[in-house]
C-alpha cells in the first residue's frame, strides 16, 4: 500500500490536517481567524480527496472500467462529499452547531465548498500523475519492441 500513487501525497496531507487541527484548538484559531478553517477544510478536501482515489482506482477493492478525468473527478468529489455529510451530520449530534447559532448554515456551506475545492485540485494532479504513469509504461513497452 506505500508504494501505491497517491499514498505518500495523501499521508502528508492527513499529517498536515491533524497538526494544524491541533494548533488551531490549542490557539483558538476556528474562531479568530476565519480563513484557517477554509484553509484546513481544503487541505482535508484534498486529503480525502487522495484517499477515496487511492482506494478505487489504485488498490484491489474495486475494479474500474473506466479511467478518465471525469471518473477521477466523480470518486474525489463523491468521497469528500460522504465523510463531509457524516462529519457534519456529527458536529449536529455533538452539539457544534449550537456553538454556532445562526452562522452554523453558512459556516457549513462554506466548509462544503472548500472541502469539494480541494478535492478537485487533488482529482487534477492525480488525474496528470495517472497520464504521466500511462505514457511512461507505453513508452516501456514501445522500447522493448523496437
Amino acid at each position: 500500500m506505500i508504494n501505491k500513487p497517491l499514498f505518500r501525497e495523501m499521508f502528508v496531507l492527513f499529517a498536515l490536517v491533524g497538526i494544524l487541527n491541533q494548533i488551531a484548538y490549542h490557539y483558538d484559531l476556528y474562531w479568530t481567524v476565519w480563513e484557517f478553517d477554509s484553509l484546513v477544510h481544503f487541505l482535508a478536501g484534498t486529503a480525502l480527496g487522495a484517499l477515496s482515489l487511492l482506494l478505487y482506482f489504485f488498490t484491489e477493492l474495486f475494479k474500474p472500467k473506466k479511467r478518465n478525468l471525469i471518473e477521477f473527478l466523480k470518486i474525489s468529489i463523491l468521497g469528500l462529499v460522504a465523510v463531509a455529510l457524516m462529519w457534519e451530520i456529527y458536529e449536529l449530534v455533538i452539539g457544534e452547531a449550537v456553538m454556532l447559532g445562526p452562522k452554523y448554515p453558512f459556516d457549513t456551506v462554506l466548509d462544503l465548498i472548500m472541502g469539494v475545492l480541494g478535492a478537485t485540485v487533488m482529482c487534477f494532479y492525480a488525474y496528470i500523475k495517472e497520464l504521466k504513469r500511462f505514457k511512461l509504461e507505453n513508452y516501456k513497452v514501445e522500447e522493448k519492441y523496437e
